[in-house]
């Protein structure tokens, strides 16, 4: 028989740890994934350029550089600051940008991949399966991708890791380049507490979101990347959610997406879901919701050569010269249906460098990009995903807030200014050294510290935006797919992706502009004061905290009742 002092003392003790970790375990966070998963600090160490050493058979590099656009993956060894993993997979990477640097003719400036367990099964380094080392083509600032990785970062939506880094090939210095984490089963560990759900590469038919039947056979561009065996029932459900007036918060996780949306249409990065050519985004689905992924950022600051966007009452956009433009590459996957129509003869190349597609970025469509309908070459209608969201006056509102505070915090002048400053000291001395580099050192001088520079962008962007936000600026969206709003096509036979017939959904009505003051001095409402929580696993690790918090809960009142219970058999006894 238990004594009382021993029953209270034990309900005392249980007492404690339950406030404790009720106190607690909101601030763990707590995910299973990424436990030994370092890579995210050691491969990415952004107060660096990281060395990456690659060595491999001459016959094979040369069977590369003879043929980059077969992608041909060969056996190579891989040095990232002084550590060694062998036996890797090597090959070229891209689609557009790599078919352009090919037609230069007198450049192998390829970006790469590197798949650390292609020839060893769970193979990594750090935690880390595959990297991409991409070329920074068409920026001669070198920061565009990582400006737009770190602003997704900063507003909550889980991001690849991404740094500088200086490679080598067989001894030889092949140049500065961003790496950029692979999005795949290991981004999913780290990012989600779940991770094993179905990702998405849409690129092609049905890329567009658009709904065609129920027949998950009929999207043949949607592209399932994990879980071949799935049903991809949580997909089709999502599509006819957002087509035809399903309950979006059953199927989205909305915040993030608003988020998402949000920064990509302050970055004017139209390479995308939000252009003519569809592409370029992941979609991840956990437990039937859907969030999206941001990809190839190459292109963003305006530097697919044309916003889209016009004043209210002008007769005619004003739109980049077609010559300074082509469509990017970005996606690292066999090229399908459209790509194949695609991937046709590179434009002409400038003098001595390259066509230089983003000359045009400070253009009037690309700073007065439209926010309330931030398609360009298309229009919201055809766009179902963003249309869904931005028809619902509660979700719109919430798009303006993170609008607004992305004008006001990362496109203030300060931060830009502090942000690429210190980016340029860190990277300058490698880009002055890179022997492969795409642009000279006058035209990286004048893109990071000329009169047009990304801290100029982002501020008359930021100006825009908050003009938007106001009512005092009114900009219609461009429609037209002439490509006026991006880039001209390559080839004869380009296309900007198919589109299949007879599709049928019920679309919101146009935005109209946002009827609320908002300027640079208020905070948005919903936002704190750093923008948002960063870490895409938030929302899942408060289910966890839930589950867990129930499950200690129960065993409280378990042990309760078992005190009681003695405790009466004491009092009998």
């Amino acid at each position: 028989m238990l004594k009382t002092r021993y029953v209270v003392a034990t309900i005392g003790l249980l007492i404690m740890i339950f406030i404790a970790v009720m106190f607690f375990l909101p601030n763990l966070q707590v995910e299973k994934a990424t436990k030994g998963n370092t890579y995210t600090t050691s491969v990415f160490d952004q107060s660096k350029v990281t060395t990456v050493d690659i060595t491999l058979a001459e016959e094979d590099l040369d069977s590369i550089l003879d043929n980059p656009t077969e992608k041909e993956i060969v056996n190579a060894d891989v040095t990232i600051d002084g550590e060694t993993v062998k036996n890797v997979g090597f090959r070229t990477k891209g689609n557009l940008s790599l078919n352009s640097v090919v037609q230069m003719g007198d450049s192998d400036r390829y970006s790469w991949k590197i798949d650390f367990d292609y020839y060893q099964e769970d193979q990594d380094l750090h935690g880390l399966k595959k990297l991409a080392l991409n070329n920074n083509y068409s920026d001669p600032t070198y920061m565009r991708e990582y400006l737009s990785y770190e602003l997704m970062d900063k507003m909550g939506v889980a991001t690849p890791g991404h740094s500088y880094m200086y490679v080598t090939i067989n001894g030889k210095e092949w140049g500065l380049y961003l790496g950029v984490e692979a999005i795949e089963e290991t981004f999913l560990n780290t990012n989600f507490t779940d991770g094993t759900g179905d990702l998405y590469y849409p690129d092609g038919t049905g890329s567009d979101l658009k709904w065609i039947s129920e027949d998950i056979d009929d999207y043949t561009g949607i592209n399932l990347k994990t879980n071949d065996n799935s049903d991809q029932s949580a997909m089709i459900k999502m599509l006819d959610s957002i087509n035809n007036g399903g309950n979006l918060e059953e199927v989205l996780d909305v915040d993030e997406m608003l988020r998402y949306f949000a920064a990509n249409t302050a970055l004017v990065n139209l390479d995308h879901y939000q252009g003519d050519k569809k592409h370029n985004y992941y979609l991840y689905e956990e437990n039937g919701v859907f969030s999206i992924l941001p990809w190839d950022y190459n292109m963003s600051f305006g530097g697919y050569s044309g916003g889209g966007g016009r004043l209210a009452g002008d007769s005619d956009q004003e739109t980049a010269d077609q010559k300074d433009g082509t469509a990017a590459d970005g996606n690292d996957h066999t090229a399908k249906q459209d790509d194949k129509e695609l991937l046709g003869e590179a434009p002409n190349m400038n003098g001595g460098g390259m066509m230089d597609m983003s000359s045009n970025f400070m253009n009037e469509s690309n700073i007065n990009f439209s926010i309330t309908e931030p398609v360009s070459g298309t229009t919201l209608e055809e766009r179902p995903l963003l249309n869904a969201l931005l028809s619902n006056d509660e979700y719109r509102e919430k798009y303006y807030d993170y609008l607004n505070d992305i004008a006001t915090d990362f496109f203030s002048e300060e931060n830009m200014t502090a942000m690429t400053t210190e980016i340029s000291t860190l990277i300058t001395p490698y880009v002055k050294k890179d022997p492969t580099k795409f642009y000279t050192m006058d035209e990286y001088t004048e893109a990071t510290s000329g009169e047009e520079t990304l801290v100029d962008f982002a501020v008359k962007r930021a100006e825009s935006i908050l003009a938007q936000l106001s009512g005092d600026l009114v900009v219609e969206a461009e429609t037209e797919s002439s490509m006026g709003g991006g880039a001209p096509n390559i080839g004869d036979d380009a296309k900007a992706g198919q589109q299949p017939p007879n599709m049928g959904g019920e679309n919101g009505a146009a935005m109209q502009p946002p009827d609320m003051d908002r300027g640079g001095n208020g905070a948005p409402s919903g936002i704190t004061g750093n923008m948002a929580q960063k870490g895409a696993g938030n929302s899942s690790s408060s289910k966890d905290t839930i589950i867990l918090s129930s499950v200690l809960l129960i065993l409280l009142l378990g042990a309760m009742a078992f005190a009681h219970f003695f405790k009466r058999r004491g009092k009998k006894g």
